[in-house]
């Protein structure tokens, strides 16, 4: 509220829209849906981006930079863990560090896709 009301217009934030957090679905503990428009609501200029893409990502971005007068919000819709199996099926590591074996696995997933 107060980045709009100060006409905040140089702020861009980046919000990873994932839906998870340590203890699970976001949803289960409190619906942040109708998310885009709850920040419109605030005062921010709104643009959604699947945030695996990384030239969306850059446009969206540039585009912010166009914007007077008040502040931008990108909500990066992802995937938690993206490109990692076991990471993509297990919220649980949303908190917790992998073992070297797991890190190793990971790191040959993302390399391979």
């Amino acid at each position: 509220m107060a980045a709009s009301h100060f006409s905040a217009e140089n702020l861009i934030a980046i919000v990873d829209y994932n839906k998870y957090q340590e203890t699970g679905p976001i949803s289960r503990e409190m619906a942040l849906e109708p998310f885009a428009r709850k920040w419109r609501a605030f005062g921010w200029h709104v643009d959604e981006v699947d945030g695996h893409d990384i030239q969306d990502i850059l446009e969206k971005l540039n585009a912010a930079l166009q914007v007077e007068g008040t502040p931008s919000v990108i909500i990066a819709h992802t995937v938690k863990g993206k490109g990692v199996s076991m990471l993509e099926a297990d919220y649980t590591y949303h908190g917790r560090a992998l073992t070297l074996e797991q890190a190793e696995k990971a790191r040959e997933e993302i390399l391979c896709s």
